[in-house]
């Protein structure tokens, strides 16, 4: 039997402003077990980046707000997770690629250093500095980018 590790059951999201409501994401339920691969298609505006934001707990918080339904991870509710039990789920059970490039990375920031701050934040194996530098290099490699590229910036 498949072990569910995200279950959103019903989920609605809404932003509101002084001058609209706009309804972004209407009653949606869909899982994903353990193992499989689930993409969300569709057009321009139909929802996909706010239901992410909406799983991750990143909504915009003065207009965002998910007004029905509920998100399960691996079996538990994280809608009522506080900020810092959030931060803690980001980045070790759940992540968010960027879909623009351009502002995925900090221009500022060596690749290597972006790296290995999301290694540092969630490191849960207790790894030492000179292991963290090894990972980001298996990192880097691991999707077709030279380990000698760490130290460049991302533009």
């Amino acid at each position: 039997m498949s072990e569910k590790i995200l279950e959103i059951n019903g989920l609605s999201i809404e932003y509101k402003t002084d001058l609209e409501t706009v309804y972004a994401v209407n009653d949606i339920s869909f899982f994903l077990n353990k193992g499989e691969t689930l993409g969300l298609v569709g057009e321009t505006g139909a929802g996909k980046t706010t239901t992410a934001l909406g799983i991750m707990g990143l909504l915009p918080s003065r207009t965002g707000k998910i007004t029905s339904g509920d998100i399960l991870l691996e079996g538990k509710s994280i809608l009522s997770q506080s900020e810092q039990a959030m931060q803690k789920i980001r980045g070790s059970k759940i992540s968010m690629i960027f879909q623009d490039p351009m502002t995925a990375l900090n221009p500022v920031l060596t690749i290597g250093s972006q790296i290995g701050e999301a290694l540092e934040l969630h490191n849960e194996e207790k790894l030492s500095k000179a292991e963290i530098e090894q990972k980001v290099e298996e990192t880097l490699e691991l999707v077709g980018i030279p380990k000698e590229r760490k130290n460049e910036y991302p533009y």
